[in-house]
C-alpha cells in the first residue's frame, strides 16, 4: 500500500511540478485527460484567462480560479526561495 501512495504522490508531484502549480484542484472542471488545456490556460495572458473563464460553465468556474490561485500560489513560494547566490 505504501508503494501505490509512494507512486501516486510522485505523479501528483510531476503533474505539478510540470504545470508549476502548488496544489492540483479538483472537482467540477477537473478532467486527468485535460492537462494540456490546463497548461495552455496558464500559460496565457491576464486578459487571455479572463476572456476564457466568460465562457466556461459557471459549474467549472470554482475550478478555474482555483487553477489559477494554484500557480500563484507556486510562484509565490519560487520568490520567497532564496537564491543560491544570496546564500
Amino acid at each position: 500500500m505504501h508503494q501505490i501512495n509512494g507512486e501516486f504522490d510522485e505523479y501528483h508531484r510531476i503533474i505539478n511540478d510540470g504545470l508549476r502549480i502548488k496544489w492540483m484542484p479538483t472537482g467540477p472542471g477537473f478532467r486527468l485527460r485535460d492537462l494540456e488545456r490546463y497548461e495552455a490556460f496558464l500559460e496565457s495572458s491576464p486578459s487571455e484567462q479572463s476572456e476564457f473563464l466568460k465562457t466556461v460553465h459557471a459549474d467549472e468556474l470554482e475550478f478555474w480560479r482555483a487553477l489559477q490561485a494554484a500557480r500563484l500560489a507556486y510562484l509565490a513560494d519560487i520568490e520567497a526561495k532564496p537564491c543560491d547566490s544570496e546564500r
